[in-house]
């Protein structure tokens, strides 16, 4: 809580830029693994219609591990009838899930791009993508760029899902640009080719292989930069259990990360200056919770009738603290940008829906459990099987009335603490009515039938 204000009044250092600057050869991957094979079309024809000379850039689908060719053998045949633009490549028993993918694709990439571009299977780019990616490279002079990520038909739909999750790139990723200490966030980053290889290319050691990276790529010392444009748009999450999903792989994969670089990025060991570090730091713990064990603490202290001793009293207090965070954070963002209290109110909502998979993913990374890469359901199928109550929300609502009604505690800030463990249910509810309408709105480009 307190290195996020520290890192944001920090001045800021920018890069003046290269003066060399040839122009790019793109190499575009598109790793993909189960995904619905209309929307990946979809993502390949954007890519096929870009404003930006056909010989300068290519196209590779890489295909991992999906068994049921009804999904991948359409995709084969989209690409086959554009040769010498886009190569597909299937590939089965390939380890290290996503960054396993990507690698295999930068293995069959033309010799003579500069320049590797990550697209998620579901973007579908601005036929402007490649000449701004450009001109960002030539402006700034890095040797990566990150452009924000965006989604489709959230503005009537689900703003609040969408608001959480743009708080990140308006916050953290813009701290970091002004440092120079912009890690990589995977979908709609160009990356120098001759960096990657030069890094060893992706890693599969952590679920986000694209942070991973990113800190890698600055320890080598090369150089990267966020640049805040919209250039292509996904799809959210189809479900709060999706969305939980994601959370949960963000947040472990970040940690896992931080634990694997901690040498490099919190001693004099590694390349970086105390103000990239604090910024590395803050873009690792975005989503950083450390809820889990006071929660468990203060029902255990509660139920045992020890409410008036001090663990009980620092649990309560690190679990309010710990909601004053995101409230703020969330609050503060919403009204810098000038949004309604309608929408900071659903964003404030999903965050505190997803405060329960962030504190499980920190102290399952931090404890060392095993995590497993999980993709993203696009169908829509998986979503409307799941149930409208989330068990672990339900679970905390329920430990929480029980230890309101049971113990009836008189500290106030035990009181408060309780109460605040009583906000995920409902947030969580509001939360997937907002996914629901969105999945609704959605659902005809998901289903259509490709020509």
């Amino acid at each position: 809580m307190g290195l996020r204000p520290l890192v944001a009044c920090l001045p800021a250092r920018l890069p003046t830029g290269r003066q060399e600057f040839a122009t790019p050869h793109f190499s575009i991957h598109v790793a993909t693994h189960a995904e619905p094979p209309q929307m990946v079309i979809r993502t390949l024809r954007a890519l096929l219609d870009q404003d930006w000379p056909p010989e300068r850039y290519e196209i590779i689908v890489m295909d991992n591990n999906t068994a049921d060719p009804a999904l991948w053998k359409p995709v084969e045949s989209y690409c086959a009838a554009h040769p010498g633009r886009i190569t597909f490549l299937h590939r089965m028993c390939v380890r290290g899930a996503k960054a396993g993918a990507l690698n295999i694709a930068l293995e069959h990439t033309r010799a003579d791009a500069t320049h590797v571009v990550t697209v998620d299977a579901d973007y579908v780019v601005n036929r402007d993508f490649l000449r701004r990616a450009s001109e960002a490279l030539h402006r700034t002079g890095a040797d990566y760029v990150q452009f924000p990520q965006s989604y489709v038909a959230t503005a009537t739909t689900a703003p609040g899902v969408d608001a959480e999750l743009e708080e990140y790139f308006r916050t953290n990723a813009a701290v970091a640009d002004d440092a120079e200490a912009v890690l990589l966030t995977g979908t709609l980053c160009v990356i120098s080719k001759q960096a990657l290889i030069a890094v060893g290319g992706w890693s599969g050691a952590t679920t986000t292989e694209d942070a991973e990276l990113g800190v890698r790529l600055r320890q080598a010392g090369f150089a990267g930069r966020f640049i805040n444009q919209i250039v292509g748009k996904g799809l959210l999450p189809l479900s709060l259990r999706d969305l939980e999903k994601q959370r949960y792989r963000w947040c472990s994969g970040n940690v896992q990360t931080l634990l694997r670089h901690s040498w490099t990025i919190l001693t004099p060991a590694g390349n970086f200056n105390l103000h990239k570090r604090l910024v590395i730091l803050s873009q690792l713990t975005a989503w950083f919770s450390l809820a889990f064990v006071p929660c468990a603490l203060l029902t255990v202290w509660l139920l045992a009738g020890q409410e008036h001793t001090p663990a009980a009293t620092l649990a309560a207090g690190a679990i309010v603290l710990s909601l004053c965070d995101l409230t703020i954070r969330v609050a503060l963002r919403g009204l810098h940008d000038r949004l309604t209290f309608s929408v900071v109110l659903r964003a404030l909502a999903c965050r505190i829906a997803l405060a329960p998979q962030s504190a499980k993913a920190t102290f399952d990374a931090l404890t060392g459990c095993r995590l497993k890469f999980v993709v993203t359901d696009k169908s829509g199928d998986k979503a409307q099987a799941t149930g409208s109550l989330p068990a672990c929300h339900l679970m905390i609502f329920v430990t929480a009335v029980i230890l309101l009604i049971g113990v009836q505690p008189t500290q106030p800030l035990i009181l408060a603490a309780l109460l605040a463990l009583l906000l995920p249910l409902p947030a969580a509810l509001l939360t997937d009515q907002s996914l629901r309408a969105y999945r609704a709105a959605v659902a005809p480009p998901l289903t259509e039938v490709s020509a």
